[in-house]
């Protein structure tokens, strides 16, 4: 089905069928429902859910935020639902879901996470895992990690990251690490650059004094790709999120990620 907006500012509810969402100008609400939406919201500071689906959702120009599912404050989609979110030009907020989903920005974006534990995959021997969300495009001199954590200002349903975020103006995060895993012990958010894992257990156990909550970004030389990874416990970690550019250790030391690029909502 068409559903088409007008020249001011909407509000479109798509059917429960697989729509086409257009909205050309305007702040807009939109939401794409159950299906297999695509939803193009134009120009204008917009918020669009892509609902229940496998989604295509396009924010285009202005400020906008993005949800693969049902939104923050709403019980996520059961099963996988596997979207695609596209910032367009403008500082956007992507929202990854569970499923195996594709966030690109183009701007100061902000890559929002709800879950540490995303929708497994269907099959225990499937690869990669979809539940991975992966980011096409992370800019650490532009972009930001977000991770939405519990009991942490207004954190959304089933939100379960740990807050480490930090009381010092201007840092993100309350300790920081880069470089040989070796040297790291017990920092909030730690970036191996000395070597590779095939998974974040592996990355775990290669560093010292890990707690539940910890974050472990890793280069993972099967994908070609980094990882974040999520601690739950001593040398046990869940891979949630997977950066595609980052092709090789030396790649993600280049990236240059400090404790700025990671924040806590």
């Amino acid at each position: 089905m068409l559903i088409r907006g007008g020249p001011s500012d909407n509000s479109l509810l798509g059917s429960d069928g697989d729509d086409l969402l257009i909205d050309p100008t305007g702040n807009d609400w939109i939401d794409g429902a159950r299906g297999n939406d695509s939803i193009s919201a134009g120009e204008g500071n917009d918020r669009v859910f892509g609902g229940a689906g496998n989604d295509h959702v396009f924010g285009e120009a202005g400020n906008d935020y993005l949800y693969g599912d049902n939104g923050r404050d709403r019980p996520p989609v059961a099963g996988q639902d596997n979207d695609k979110l596209y910032g367009g030009p403008g500082d956007d907020v992507l929202f990854a879901s569970d499923g195996r989903d594709q966030l690109t920005g183009d701007g100061q974006d902000t890559f929002v996470f709800r879950h540490h534990n995303p929708v497994p995959a269907v099959d225990p021997a499937s690869w990669p895992n979809p539940g991975y969300t992966v980011i096409l495009d992370f800019d650490p001199n532009e972009d930001t990690f977000a991770f939405d954590a519990a009991g942490h200002y207004s954190d959304g349903t089933g939100a379960n990251f740990l807050s480490h975020a930090s009381s010092r103006s201007g840092h993100g995060v309350d300790a920081f690490y880069s470089g040989a895993a070796s040297e790291a012990n017990g920092e909030d958010v730690v970036v191996v650059t000395d070597k590779s894992f095939f998974s974040g257990d592996g990355a775990a156990n290669a560093i010292a004094g890990e707690t539940t909550g910890d974050i472990i970004v890793y280069h993972d030389d099967l994908t070609k790709s980094a990882v974040l990874a999520y601690v739950t416990s001593e040398n046990h970690a869940d891979e949630f999120a997977r950066l595609a550019s980052v092709h090789s250790l030396a790649d993600l030391a280049a990236l240059g990620l400090s404790g700025w690029d990671f924040t806590f909502v």
